[in-house]
């Protein structure tokens, strides 16, 4: 078997040096200790692909992976994965992904992957070492109704497969997470795309299937390195019950579906993409465990019914927790009005400097839009299990109110009667954070022009103003529950 892994020295040589300007197939056949004719052709028959495809592949998938996660201008990439000029790159770009790198940064679920390829020597015979996948094969995300949020899509995801219907409702978990509430605003690093991403995360998600009334079970990646085969198969048994395992890695949550080869690869389900139903793969090799994350990375099985709880107790519970929620406030984060007006202020103070800063800046406003309309839903609901919170409508109100303080009025549906739309004209105005160039698509040139970053700021704190407003009508009327 000397041949495979000589292949496998060669396909490791090319994912180490895949920057290098002299990755070229006869330094790749050399790795093998082959000429570089006779090489061109095993790796072409054991791959399935040559040499130079293989190497194009590779770096035009994370070209488009480091064109969506960074800044970076595009003739910089370029260079770095070896194209002389935008152009070029351009053209490859656009044959390998389908759109042009303009476009990628858009609209990435549209992107293609090509993953590093690792050969196994499969022995047939004996026990079925082959695939396993559950029976409920689903798109996860639906951000064309408003669900932004990748925790709650997943979490839907497995209370469906659990047969749990009254609770697999993105809304619901959403609002236990109370990631449909809450604005966030990291202080230090960037963690997630939700408010539950920084006071949640691996660990503290089980507190939310607790609510729910099941018991779950988190374990890191670490934790999994020292002892492999307990927890590969706790994953595999929740997968042969039929029951998704939530996946934290770097990146959106994910659902672990299946796995091949007792549990050496998993597949997963992406929450990035709208229409995925054919998993992707992921290899349990020592390279997933080779940074600084492998603490806050990990996996979440939800198991057995811990009790029943009604959904008036969850709704109501919710509620009771949204004054402490969005006033939270650490030394890394805050939510709420303080997250708005820490936000307004970085905006104020000139902060918002490189396109890796813009990036985060629309994460916060897919947080306030997705929230000024996407809470609705779950405070009616509350209040129609729980009669006596008629505040709610005022709570509804105000997030109403920032609805139309960012675009208009415009979500998944409209939140406004014609008489509120004119009340909220009346009393703000038409110039939304939309139309003063400060929602999404935000420019650099717009928020370093003094007269316009000051209306934007303006803006910006109205929301917190709103925020302020919510939690004093919740104090007010819980204090007398």
């Amino acid at each position: 078997m000397d041949w495979l892994k000589n292949v496998q020295r060669a396909l490791n040589y090319i994912e180490a040096n895949l920057f290098e300007d002299g990755l070229d197939n006869e330094n790749v056949a050399k790795q093998a200790y082959s000429s570089n004719a006779n090489f061109q052709r095993i790796f072409s028959i054991v791959t399935g692909i040559s040499i130079a495809d293989y190497i194009r592949c590779r770096r035009l998938t994370l070209a488009g992976e480091e064109l969506v996660e960074t800044s970076h201008k595009v003739i910089d990439i370029a260079l770095k994965y070896g194209y002389e000029t935008p152009d070029a790159f351009t053209k490859a770009f656009t044959r390998f992904h389908g759109i042009t790198p303009s476009e990628a940064r858009k609209n990435l679920s549209q992107l293609k992957r090509f993953d590093p390829i690792f050969l196994r020597i499969e022995i047939k015979g004996g026990l079925n070492l082959g695939t396993k996948i559950i029976s409920n094969i689903a798109p996860i995300a639906n951000s064309g109704q408003g669900e932004n949020y990748h925790f709650n899509g997943v979490a839907r995801y497995v209370m469906g497969c659990l047969g749990e219907m009254s609770l697999a409702d993105y809304s619901l978990i959403a609002g236990v997470t109370g990631d449909t509430f809450a604005q966030f605003y990291p202080l230090g690093d960037f963690r997630g795309d939700s408010a539950s991403s920084f006071y949640l995360g691996l660990h503290h998600c089980v507190r939310v299937f607790d609510k729910l009334g099941y018991v779950a079970e988190s374990f890191s990646e670490r934790e999994l390195q020292s002892n492999r085969e307990y927890y590969i198969k706790k994953i595999m048994m929740s997968i042969d019950k039929g029951v998704p395992v939530i996946w934290y890695r770097r990146g959106p949550v994910a659902a672990i579906v299946g796995y091949e080869n007792n549990g050496e690869v998993f597949l997963y389900l992406d929450t990035l993409n709208n229409d995925q139903t054919k998993p992707e793969r992921l290899i349990l090799d020592e390279v997933c465990f080779n940074d600084d994350e492998i603490d806050s990375c990990g996996w979440t099985i939800v198991s057995e019914r811990r009790c029943e709880v009604s959904l008036k107790e969850i709704y109501r519970d919710v509620i009771l927790s949204l004054p402490e929620l969005l006033t939270m406030k650490t030394d890394s984060y805050v939510f709420g009005a303080e997250a708005f007006r820490s936000w307004a202020k970085d905006i104020e103070n000139n902060n918002i400097k490189d396109l890796s800063d813009y990036f985060t800046y629309e994460v916060y406003v897919v947080n306030l839009a997705t929230n000024s309309g996407g809470c609705q839903d779950f405070l009616k609901k509350a209040q129609e299990l729980n009669p006596e919170f008629t505040f709610l409508e005022d709570v509804r109100k105000q997030y109403r109110i920032t609805n139309y303080l960012w675009n208009g009025g415009s979500w998944v549906k409209d939140v406004h009667s014609p008489e509120e739309r004119e009340e909220m004209i009346a009393l703000y105005g038409e110039l939304t954070l939309e139309k003063l160039g400060g929602a999404f698509g935000c420019k650099k040139e717009t928020l370093e022009d003094p007269k316009k970053r000051a209306l934007i700021v303006k803006q910006i704190r109205r929301f917190a103003d709103c925020m302020d407003h919510v939690v004093r009508i919740l104090n007010e009327n819980l204090s007398a529950t």
